[in-house]
């Protein structure tokens, strides 16, 4: 009885309505609105709702991608997603949060006999999830009482990575997300290199000894983000080390 009535909620918030100018056009409005009640649906019903993320993945890829995509049209084809730089307006932002929200517990809750995230869905995600490292936020939220801070998108950013890889749970899908997650790091923007350490932290943290085996291309990355100019990376890139030292019982710092 649930399925129709979702269904039926999908069209309605990926329907064309009339714009000021007359024309149509997609409603962000109403893909808030949606994305908000798929968040609660996700909190509630856990793992049973998992299997309805099915229905969302195109949507999904759409709304985290939209603005790299608008900009990268300006610019040759050949233009990573990451290296977009607009700041995204408010309504963006608070659609993304919603989107990442409803994939975290997505993750969160991917138990059972119902899967979502097989190798195939695994990799139509992975860009889009780990491109927010770099997604420049609102040049100002003060006059947006219920958009999220960029501290709580940031949190959602890493845990949602984090728990990405706890529930696809194959290191042969681990060694990708790990690599795009370092690659973030090289981002001239300071945030992004901090979410990118945060988020290699989260990985280090939720798959414990299994991520040994990625020890070698890391430290490749943070031998150059301890020289960074910012204390902040430099300080996160050498608390890393440090914890990746303890879990291999040897000084890691002669491979740098």
């Amino acid at each position: 009885m649930f399925k129709p009535l979702f269904i039926r909620s999908i069209e309605w918030a990926d329907s064309d309505v009339e714009d000021m100018s007359g024309g149509e056009s997609k409603s962000i409005d109403r893909a808030i609105s949606f994305y908000g009640f798929v968040n609660q649906l996700s909190e509630s019903h856990r793992s049973l709702f998992v299997q309805y993320f099915k229905y969302l993945l195109d949507g999904i890829v759409s709304h985290l991608t939209s603005i790299e995509a608008s900009v990268s049209s300006r610019k040759k084809k050949k233009v990573k997603i990451q290296e977009a730089g607009d700041n995204i307006p408010p309504k963006s932002w608070h659609l993304r949060a919603l989107v990442l929200s409803s994939l975290k517990n997505c993750f969160l809750y991917h138990t059972g006999s119902v899967k979502f995230l097989d190798s195939n869905n695994f990799q139509v995600l992975l860009k889009p999830i780990a491109s927010q490292i770099v997604v420049e936020p609102p040049a100002s939220l003060d006059n947006y009482a219920y958009v999220p801070s960029v501290l709580e998108v940031d949190e959602l950013v890493v845990s949602c990575i984090g728990q990405m890889a706890v529930a696809v749970g194959s290191d042969l899908l681990w060694k990708p997300l790990n690599h795009e997650v370092l690659m973030q790091t090289r981002s001239e923007k300071l945030r992004a290199r901090i979410l990118g350490l945060r988020s290699v932290k989260q990985l280090l943290d939720n798959l414990k000894e299994e991520y040994r085996v990625f020890f070698v291309e890391t430290i490749s990355f943070l031998g150059e983000l301890l020289e960074d100019v910012e204390p902040s990376v430099k300080s996160l890139a050498q608390d890393i080390l440090k914890q990746m030292e303890e879990m291999s019982g040897e000084c890691l710092r002669q491979y740098l």
